[in-house]
């Protein structure tokens, strides 16, 4: 009966800190910080697959600098040419896995994205992680830099 009592304790508190941990994983995720930056990031996704212009120019820092999953970089003028000549094009962006870690006046976004676009009349690599990173201007969050790396398919 010991024996029962004892295997009932260790599961019991082997649950309750599995519960712990991921209630804790949460709140890392869910700070007023780390809202607003998924609240810009979901913007910057619509202003990608609709061309918009205006809202990319808000988002994207004037220093930014993006390394896509084929290597190509761009500046800020060259993905706001870019997506407003249609050289590049997005039908759908989703991302999950997303983390954001804030240290002050930067935040540092990464996760797996999924995209269905063309670049150049090339198909863009679909699968993909992500590293971006935000920092506080003026008072506005902005993309600094971000860097994708293709998903290699595990055998």
């Amino acid at each position: 009966m010991r024996r029962i009592i004892s295997m009932a304790f260790i599961v019991l508190a082997a649950t309750t800190v599995s519960q712990a941990q991921k209630q804790g994983a949460r709140k890392i995720q869910s700070t007023p910080v780390a809202d607003a930056i998924k609240r810009i990031d979901d913007e910057r996704i619509q202003a990608q697959i609709h061309a918009d212009a205006i809202a990319l120019k808000r988002i994207y820092a004037d220093d930014f600098i993006g390394i896509g999953p084929s290597g190509t970089v761009r500046t800020k003028p060259e993905v706001l040419s870019d997506f407003t000549s249609g050289e590049l094009k997005f039908q759908s962006i989703t991302t999950e896995e997303v983390r954001i870690r804030v240290y002050g006046n930067t935040a540092v976004e990464t996760g797996r994205s999924t995209m269905v676009g063309q670049d150049k009349n090339k198909v863009v690599p679909r699968d993909n992680r992500f590293t971006r990173v935000w920092v506080k201007l003026q008072g506005h969050w902005q993309l600094v830099a971000n860097h994708y790396s293709t998903l290699i398919a595990q055998r």
